[in-house]
C-alpha cells in the first residue's frame, strides 16, 4: 500500500489521478501557521459533506497565526489537539485511508513537509427522514421505522435499547466500492457460537460492492440453498430491538432500511408485532396465519385430487356443486391459469403507476372473473379457491413465507394432479424429513418443535404472558445438542 509522501504537490497530484481528475473534487489551497509559513490544502467531495462544518470549525481556526516552533508536540499533534475543532479526527500514513476516508464523507488535510494526513470526518448525506414503518404496519406500538442509512438506524436502535452492552461491530465490504455493514448484539445476552458464526460468514465475504443486501443474506444463510428463508428481515425498531434481547445477531447494510435478524425459525414467519402490543389473539393468531399458510399451499391441491381421484367418494350433491363437466378447461388447468393470471396482477400492481393499480385491478377482475365463468372456460369453485388461496398466501406476504408458499403450492398441485391424496400425504413426509433438516446458523429450523424444547414453547404458536416472557432467557438447541 503507497504511502503519503513528503511533497505536497506529489500528494495532490496522486489523489487527483485516483479519483479520475472528477469534478466535484476540490482542493482548497491555505497559509497557514506564523505569517503564513505552512503550505496545506484541505481536500473533499462537493456535495457530500458539510461545508459549513468545515468552514467554522477546520478552514477558520488553521487562517488565525499560530506558533510553530518551541512546542513539546508535533505539528500534526499540535493542529489536531489544539486548532481543529471536530470532535473526531484521526491520522493516517496510507494513500488508501485517505481516499476511503474522502469518498465516505471526509475532509482531508494535507501539509507540505509532512509524510501524514489528518482525516475529518464531516458527511452530510442525502437522506429520507424518519418515517413509519410501511411493510409491517401495526395497530398499536412503536410506528418508527429504519431508514437507508446505516448510522440513523443504530442511533433509533440505542434510542430504544438504553444499555452500554449493545455493540456495534462494523466492516467494510467491498473492494471496489466499499459499502459499511454493522453487526449489533447485546454482550452477556448474544448467543456466542450464532455471535461467532455470523462474523466468521461475513468476514469470509468478499465482493467488489453489494448491490444488494442479498449478498449479505447468501453468505450467512450458508448451503446447502433452500427456499425457506433462514433470516428474518424487520424495517421496525421493535422489532430488532427484541430479537437483540433474544440472544439474536442484527447485521445491518448501508443503505438498506431493513435489518437482518439471525437465526430465523420457521415458527418466527407466523409472528406478528401486533401479538406483542395487544392483548387480543395471544391464542389465536399465530394459529390463524399458520392455518392460512396450510391453505395457500394445500387447497388448490385437495381441489385437484377431488376431482381427478375421488369425485365418487364425496356424496352426488356436493360433487355436482363443487365438480362438473361442462367447462372447456380440465380442473388442473383451470387452476393453473388462474393461479398463472393472479401472479400476473400481482406483479403488475407492484410493477405500474399507482394511478393505473385501480384500472388493471379492474380489467383484471372482469376477465378473471365473471366473463371467464360466463364463457364456461373457469368453473366458479375454481375462481373461489384461488381466491381464498391468494388472500390466504398475501396474509404471510412481508413474513418471509412467499417463497415456500408459491414454491410448495405448484409441487403439491403438480403431485396431486397424477398421484392423488397419497402423492399429497407422501409429498408431505417428505417435506417434513426436509424442513427437519434445515438449519439457521446451526439451530434447527423447526426448533423448538422438533427438537421439542418444552421452555422455549412460551412464544410459539401462542403468546405467553408478557412479564414471565419479558424475564425469560432465550437458549437455542445447537448441532449435535
Amino acid at each position: 500500500m503507497p504511502k503519503i509522501e513528503m511533497c505536497l504537490k506529489e500528494n495532490i497530484e496522486h489523489i487527483r489521478n485516483t479519483f479520475h481528475d472528477t469534478s466535484d473534487l476540490i482542493v482548497r489551497n491555505l497559509k497557514s501557521g506564523c505569517e503564513g509559513s505552512l503550505e496545506m490544502n484541505i481536500v473533499y467531495l462537493d456535495g457530500i459533506i458539510d461545508t459549513d462544518v468545515i468552514q467554522d470549525y477546520v478552514v477558520k481556526p488553521l487562517l488565525e497565526p499560530f506558533e510553530t516552533e518551541g512546542l513539546t508536540e508535533s505539528l500534526i499533534d499540535q493542529i489536531i489537539e489544539r486548532i481543529v475543532e471536530s470532535a473526531d479526527v484521526k491520522t493516517t500514513t496510507q494513500y488508501q485511508e485517505l481516499t476511503n476516508g474522502i469518498v465516505q464523507g471526509s475532509t482531508v488535510l494535507l501539509i507540505d513537509g509532512f509524510p501524514e494526513g489528518i482525516i475529518i470526518p464531516s458527511p452530510k448525506w442525502a437522506e429520507r427522514s424518519v418515517e413509519a414503518s410501511i411493510g409491517e404496519r401495526s395497530v398499536r406500538g412503536p410506528q418508527i421505522g429504519l431508514t437507508e442509512k446505516i448510522k440513523t438506524n443504530i442511533n433509533l436502535i440505542r434510542g430504544s435499547l438504553k444499555t452500554p452492552d449493545l455493540c456495534v461491530e462494523t466492516v467494510e465490504i467491498g473492494t471496489n466500492s466499499p459499502t459499511s455493514v454493522s453487526i449489533l448484539y447485546i454482550d452477556g445476552t448474544v448467543d456466542n457460537g450464532i455471535l461467532k458464526e455470523v462474523k466468521k460468514r461475513i468476514h469470509s465475504l468478499t465482493v467488489k460492492y453489494v448491490l444488494s443486501e442479498r449478498v449479505v443474506e447468501e453468505v450467512l444463510e450458508g448451503k446447502p440453498k433452500t427456499f425457506f428463508s433462514r433470516l428474518r428481515h424487520s424495517e421496525r425498531i421493535d422489532g430488532a430491538v427484541s430479537s437483540l434481547f433474544e440472544g439474536r445477531v442484527v447485521v445491518m447494510v448501508d443503505g438498506y432500511p431493513f435489518a437482518i435478524i439471525a437465526p430465523a425459525l420457521f415458527i418466527d414467519f407466523i409472528q406478528a408485532p401486533d401479538d406483542y402490543h395487544i392483548s387480543m389473539g395471544r391464542f389465536t393468531s399465530r394459529i390463524i396465519r399458520f392455518i392460512a399458510f396450510l391453505l395457500g399451499i394445500y387447497l388448490p391441491a385437495v381441489y385437484i385430487a377431488l376431482a381427478n381421484f375421488h369425485k365418487d367418494d364425496i356424496p352426488t350433491k356436493i360433487s355436482k356443486a363443487i365438480i362438473s363437466d361442462d367447462e372447456i378447461l380440465p380442473t388442473f388447468w383451470e387452476i393453473a391459469i388462474l393461479l398463472f393470471l393472479v401472479r400476473i396482477l400481482v406483479d403488475v400492481s407492484f410493477r405500474l403507476p399507482q394511478s393505473a393499480v385501480i384500472l388493471v385491478s379492474l380489467i383484471g377482475t372482469i376477465v378473471i372473473g365473471e366473463t371467464a365463468v360466463t364463457a364456461k372456460l373457469i368453473h366458479p369453485v375454481s375462481l373461489i379457491v384461488i381466491g381464498i388461496t391468494a388472500l390466504s398466501s398475501f396474509l404471510g406476504a412481508n413474513r418471509g413465507l412467499v417463497g415456500p408458499d408459491a414454491t410448495l403450492r405448484i409441487v403439491f398441485l403438480l403431485t396431486a394432479n397424477f398421484f392423488g391424496f397419497n402423492g399429497i400425504i407422501i409429498g408431505t413426509t417428505i417435506l417434513m424429513l426436509y424442513m427437519v433438516s434445515l438449519k439457521s446458523l446451526g439451530v434447527p429450523y423447526l426448533s423448538p418443535i422438533i427438537p421439542f424444547k418444552m421452555q422455549e414453547l412460551k412464544d410459539t404458536f401462542y403468546r405467553e404472558d408478557l412479564q414471565r416472557l419479558t424475564n425469560s432467557k432465550h437458549t437455542y438447541t445447537k448441532d449435535g445438542d
